[in-house]
């Protein structure tokens, strides 16, 4: 029976679930028990005279050599973590508990595999980090960026895609892409169009999909599949930093946090549908009322405070109601998209070109030079919208009345002035009606001949 420690066995070390290692002044290891080869998978004879530093992950070797240097400076240490490279290439966190042997001139450390906690911890930490760029993203693009930031520090993520819209009618749609490595190379569209294939078993690594040479070397994308609350919406292809893929453990976390980054993507998507729309018009395309007054109302502010002009044109295809009574409703809607792509033709891109609803539309101008400039812009719809529009029926002619307001010259608060434009707008309407031109047929007459 055994009545003492000492008495247990000569190679205690090499029977404790850590291992230990005897390492010396310069940081070469001396001896280590027989557990290493559990934990990074060398042997106690691969390790022996190597340099310690040499297995640690790059990027925690200044960490190391700072705790490295407490130690010989005689302080006992516990709880140091960092992180170690297995013999097959994945990461191994250790946790430490280390002091200097005086007399021996060895330092003593005792090292644990953590790995599971840290996985647990980086799990809890990425999908917090997930959920709080979701929260803060401008846009898609936005937050697929914060996500391949979290995803490279998690797992170390070079190159990320993210492809959506996986769908036969469809296609897929690349909403992002980017290697941080310049040595690397992302996946061509045509390799990427054959994800579906592997949809069926995401963590393999495809090769007919994700796989393929850059420069001398082969690089391997893991696809993951991509789920929102109604099922399959895309896939998220990452490319590891050594080239030799991820392990069991790394993929089991992607596979978790995909489903959040699914998630997330999803409700931002939904978000952007919603906001977009209750600021844009469904049918052009165009900013609508409640937009349009947004912008107005912050561009006369600015006018004002920095003494600037800035116009308003107001306006309204004629006769469009018997474009829906001749033609059919989808070729008044033709109609107004072709009006609408005009108008931004005519526009600055600094000119918020806008729908009201039904045919009217406005114009604004900001920062104009000279009165003159409003008109030389309505000039420029009139002969734009003066070719005709080519719709299934037949091609259309389309007429408009443009009402002109200035800032300050006619008004200087927001409603006064779409007053003084909508009542220039109807002026020439009502000019256009008592003195039509015969020239030019109504906008409801084919140029066919269909009347």
């Amino acid at each position: 029976m055994v009545h003492s420690i000492r008495s247990l066995s000569a190679n205690i070390a090499d029977l404790l679930l850590d291992v230990v290692f005897l390492v010396d002044r310069c940081g070469i290891i001396v001896d280590v028990s027989a557990g290493c080869e559990r934990m990074l998978g060398y042997r106690p004879t691969e390790l022996i005279g190597q340099h310690m530093l040499d297995f640690v992950v790059p990027d925690d070797r200044d960490a190391t050599l700072a705790e490295g240097a407490r130690v010989l400076a005689g302080q006992d240490r516990i709880g140091f973590e960092n992180r170690y490279l297995h013999k097959d290439g994945h990461c191994v966190d250790i946790m430490w508990s280390a002091r200097w042997i005086a007399d021996q001139g060895l330092r003593l450390g005792v090292a644990r595999d953590v790995s599971l906690r840290k996985r647990a911890e980086r799990r809890q930490a990425a999908t917090y980090a997930i959920s709080e760029a979701a929260y803060q993203a401008s846009d898609l693009a936005g937050l697929c960026g914060e996500i391949h930031g979290i995803l490279d520090r998690l797992v170390g993520a070079p190159g990320m895609v993210v492809v959506t819209d996986p769908t036969p009618q469809h296609g897929f749609k690349v909403i992002y892409q980017r290697d941080h490595d310049e040595r690397g190379r992302l996946p061509s569209r045509a390799c990427l169009a054959r994800w579906r294939a592997t949809a069926s078993d995401p963590d393999a690594l495809a090769p007919a999909a994700v796989r393929h040479a850059a420069r001398g070397r082969m690089n391997t994308w893991l696809m993951v599949e991509l789920k929102g609350p109604a099922g399959t919406i895309g896939a998220l292809l990452l490319r590891d930093r050594a080239g030799t893929g991820y392990s069991p453990g790394d993929r089991g976390l992607l596979h978790f946090v995909a489903a959040q980054v699914g998630l997330a993507l999803e409700r931002k998507r939904l978000h952007d549908d919603l906001m977009r729309s209750a600021c844009y018009d469904e049918l052009t395309g165009l900013p609508n009322r409640r937009l349009f007054f947004d912008r107005i109302r912050t561009a006369v502010a600015r006018a004002r405070r920095c003494q600037s002009r800035l116009g308003l044109l107001y306006v309204d295809v004629d006769d469009f109601k018997q474009v829906n009574d001749r033609h059919g409703h989808a070729a008044g809607d033709a109609l107004l998209r072709e009006v609408a792509a005009r108008l931004v033709e005519c526009a600055r891109q600094s000119d918020t070109v806008a729908r009201l609803g039904g045919d009217e539309f406005v114009l604004l101008l900001e920062d104009l030079q000279a009165p003159e400039d409003a008109d030389l812009c309505a000039d420029k719809i009139r002969a734009a919208l003066a070719q005709p529009v080519p719709t299934q029926c037949a091609p259309l002619h389309i007429g408009v009345s443009i009402g002109c307001a200035l800032f300050p010259d006619h008004a200087d608060q927001v409603e006064t002035l779409l007053m003084h434009a909508d009542a220039r707008m109807y002026a020439r309407k009502r000019a256009r009606k008592a003195a039509p031109d015969a020239a030019a047929p109504p906008v409801a007459e084919a140029l066919s001949g269909r009347t």
